[in-house]
């Protein structure tokens, strides 16, 4: 049957039952969709772009580059000053994924109440004064205190991100936009290990400050500053100061077609249908296993990388500028080639996903079954740099739930679920290096090797799972004689009513 010759569908018992002004504005929303023109939606979304890229990317970098930071001072004396022992520092990235996971119910039913923005800008707020307070760490009691509540204050701003990020713009800029801010793990930290190779270096020079401690200064510092510049800035179309009632209308109504709803209206009730409907999904427990599976290698690699460098011969400032400078460089032109593939071509996502897992896996067998010597050195550097691809999944698969998970309370539960997931692996990873290992960590990266295999298998498995649903769908709308360009306002009209994309018959996913 052809478009022309379908029958236009009754509108969907979700709008009719809709209170009054909730219907209004939703079908005024789609209805604006095909009113205002495609220089209109360029004109918003080149505003926002301009507006929330930059402090996207350098907030994300910030936090990445707090957390990671101890890595960095466990080769300038964090240890020895601090008198850890054992498998003590492990345990203080261990704990901060504790407290990642604890933070992760109430602040995101923080955010979906209140403010997505300002929640994000004080939490960020807190944990930079937490980070600059660590200065004055004696011991590993002081140590653990401080890095469990930054890990429950940070454990906001990924969530805050992909809320911002969906609300934000349509599905297929989704990966785009998540790739542009991730490539602030290594951007930014490229930029900070080169500061950081300066306080390094004077401390080296100088008998003063200790060097970790100067870096702890120095990050806390611009944390700070850039919590204030959030608190103005970030937030969802709806928070934000700098678009115009016009415009947040003109914006809501570029996205209604994602079927995930618009922020033209808020929806602070949270809704415990939509939470059994999430734990009904298989979506959930795709997300909770392949966020494991990633975190479990990437954790690891995030604490002990400098330390595999140490391991291999490198001395502390070698490690930065032989190590870390050249891998974050890597990392970034890994995201952007992702950037411009998936820009280009449709239905990418999970085949770049399983494209990057490759070199990370061949590179921790390298190190693993590989005896290190003094004529292989450089191939087992070799070896652990391309390992740096296997991170770029992660934001790749968190871009799915912006792009794949419909219904504010869904989002939320799921966000919670995937990031207690990121959480667990990341803890465990953390333990996967033991102390007895060292310096060598053979049996470290091997674990770390199978689960970048059982990613890769995962995330194959999801795939063939969205394109089954995406037929099952469009097979039932065709069979009721649906066109195509019906199915997309019934969707979309789904989408604004708050319905989840199990019960919203039009939702398409993205893959």
């Amino acid at each position: 049957m052809s478009d022309h010759d379908s029958k236009e569908a009754p509108l969907p018992s979700a709008i009719k039952e809709a209170p009054a002004d909730v219907a209004e504005v939703a079908l005024d929303t789609v209805e604006n969709a095909v009113t205002y023109t495609e220089e209109d939606f360029e004109r918003v979304r080149r505003k926002q772009d301009r507006y929330l890229m930059p402090i996207m990317w350098i907030t994300y970098g910030i936090q990445q580059v707090d957390k990671t930071g101890l890595s960095t001072q466990a080769t300038f004396g964090i240890r020895t000053d601090t008198h850890l022992v054992g498998n003590q520092y492990a345990w203080l990235t261990t704990i901060f994924y504790i407290a990642y996971l604890v933070g992760e119910f109430p602040l995101n039913w923080v955010m979906q109440k209140f403010h997505v923005g300002r929640t994000l800008a004080i939490s960020m707020f807190i944990w930079g004064v937490i980070v600059f307070a660590t200065a004055a760490a004696k011991n590993w009691t002081d140590l653990m205190v401080m890095r469990f509540f930054q890990g429950f204050a940070e454990s906001v701003i990924s969530p805050a991100f992909l809320i911002i990020t969906g609300l934000s713009y349509r599905k297929e800029e989704h990966a785009m936009r998540t790739l542009i801010w991730g490539t602030a793990n290594y951007g930014f930290s490229i930029i900070v290990a080169l500061i950081n190779y300066g306080i390094g270096r004077h401390a080296q020079k100088v008998k003063g400050l200790a060097a970790w401690k100067g870096m702890s200064l120095f990050l806390g510092s611009i944390t700070l500053v850039t919590a204030v510049a959030s608190f103005f800035l970030l937030g969802t179309p709806r928070e934000v100061y700098w678009l115009t009632p016009e415009e947040k209308k003109i914006q809501a109504a570029r996205v209604a077609r994602n079927n995930t709803g618009s922020d033209i209206q808020k929806r602070p009730e949270w809704k415990w249908s939509q939470v059994l409907d999430a734990f009904k999904d298989p979506q959930l427990y795709f997300f909770f296993f392949v966020t494991v599976s990633n975190s479990i290698p990437t954790g690891g690699v995030n604490t002990f990388g400098n330390l595999i460098f140490v391991g291999l011969g490198f001395s502390a400032l070698d490690t930065l500028v032989k190590g870390t400078l050249p891998q974050n460089a890597l990392g970034v032109c890994w995201f952007i080639l992702a950037g411009i593939v998936l820009s280009k071509f449709k239905h990418m996502r999970f085949y770049w996903v399983m494209l990057s897992i490759v070199p990370a896996f061949v590179g921790m067998l390298v190190l693993s079954l590989v005896p290190t010597t003094k004529h292989n050195l450089w191939a087992k550097w070799g070896a652990f740099f391309i390992t740096i691809t296997g991170q770029i999944c992660g934001a790749l698969i968190w871009s799915m739930l912006s792009t794949n998970v419909a219904g504010r309370t869904k989002k939320s539960t799921i966000s919670i679920v995937i990031f207690c997931a990121y959480c667990f692996g990341n803890a465990i990873g953390a333990q996967v290096f033991q102390a007895r290992w060292a310096p060598a960590y053979r049996p470290s990266t091997i674990i770390l090797a199978i689960f970048f295999a059982l990613e890769f298998t995962l995330v194959g498995i999801w795939r063939i799972y969205y394109v089954q649903m995406n037929k099952r769908k469009a097979q039932a709308a065709e069979a009721k004689g649906i066109s195509l360009e019906e199915r997309v306002r019934l969707g979309a009209l789904l989408g604004e009513t708050d319905t989840t994309d199990l019960d919203n018959p039009y939702f398409e996913y993205d893959y």
